[in-house]
């Protein structure tokens, strides 16, 4: 829905072949300015709805809609939809924020997807700021509920995700190793010596960290993008925290997230305060939601491969054209956490 179609009679249409909406209609709707994101437009609205409307649809709303010039964003924005419509509904509300409708690719408004929206109860910690302690181990409760949900479950790459091959594994890492020598000339000595044998030794290695996804022991869904920004805290600072942005979701390690949101994120000092005490947090949520067989060492051992695996992400962003500001913060925080978890033992 564009902004010229977001009208009662539009909203009311796409709500009622969703199903959130089988009786009643939207009679009025408030818009506030639009938010543009990398590959979404977000428009929030305030709903009003006929007395026959089912009680308890959200008044507050949000529109999430597609940029049709962001060259990513169609791929991006079916893998939502996808997420939105077939496991959301599975993994519940929360740690999912409440869907009313997702369009999948063929239908008018393709892409479009349509949340309640949370700004009133919850936000975001204001970057630059770190969360707090709490709010680390609100969003380690929501993935942890994430990745419990779909544990070593039969339904993956079935018809959940696809499933990783070591032939594919390999492909993909050494495609991004392709880029290796052009991003140390376009540095020079802007990328230490520390820094370029990291990389060096990472790329020419068996790649045991990738490879280790092969195998299904400990294979979940990952959120694939779990940075605080697209996790949303509660602003009382009691009650469930909420992830968005599902775009990047995907088969993997819980360890992945969890090496996405502190490693690759947090300055050194911080990591190494936080870390040891957050890891326990999440592996007692793990059992505490029913997953056994995984002990606290083999989780730390798998975070420390994703502690590895993150040195991919500043390389692949700059093979983008993303400006140093988007990975070079990322790229010392991912080699400060090789060094300190001892990672060159794991190639």
């Amino acid at each position: 829905m564009s902004d010229s179609s977001l009208t009662a009679a539009a909203l009311t249409r796409r709500l009622r072949l969703s199903g959130a909406l089988p009786q009643g209609a939207v009679t009025g709707l408030r818009a506030e300015p639009e938010v543009e994101t990398i590959t979404s437009t977000l428009t929030f609205l305030t709903a009003t709805y006929s007395a026959d409307a089912p009680a308890g649809l959200p008044r507050r709303l949000v529109v999430k809609t597609p940029r049709a010039e962001h060259g990513l964003g169609g791929d991006l924005v079916c893998h939502e939809v996808e997420f939105y419509r077939r496991l959301a509904p599975a993994l519940g509300v929360p740690p999912s924020v409440r869907c009313l409708a997702a369009v999948e690719e063929g239908e008018d408004d393709a892409g479009v997807i349509v949340l309640e929206d949370l700004r009133a109860t919850h936000d975001h910690p204001p970057g630059p700021l770190p969360p707090s302690r709490g709010q680390c181990e609100l969003a380690l409760d929501a993935l942890a509920g994430l990745h419990a949900r779909w544990w070593e479950s039969p339904e993956l790459g079935r018809t959940v995700g696809e499933l990783h091959t070591p032939a594919g594994l390999t492909d993909m890492v050494r495609g991004i190793a392709g880029h290796l020598p052009a991003f140390f000339d376009a540095h020079g000595d802007a990328l230490n010596t520390e820094v370029r044998h990291v990389y060096e030794r990472v790329f020419n290695s068996r790649l045991l960290p990738w490879l280790r996804l092969a195998e299904p022991r400990a294979l979940t869904v990952a959120h694939g993008d779990a940075h605080t920004g697209n996790v949303l805290f509660p602003r009382a600072g009691t009650g469930p925290a909420f992830l968005i942005d599902w775009q990047l979701w995907h088969l993997d390690l819980g360890a992945r997230d969890l090496a996405f949101l502190m490693a690759l994120h947090w300055y050194p000092s911080r990591r190494r305060e936080f870390e040891p005490a957050l890891l326990r947090y999440y592996h007692d949520g793990l059992l505490a939601r029913g997953v056994g067989g995984y002990s606290f060492d083999e989780l730390r051992d798998d975070y420390r491969r994703c502690v590895v695996r993150n040195l991919t992400l500043p390389l692949i962003l700059w093979s983008r054209g993303t400006k140093p500001e988007g990975w070079w913060h990322r790229l010392e925080c991912a080699v400060a956490a090789y060094r300190d978890l001892d990672c060159d033992e794991l190639l």
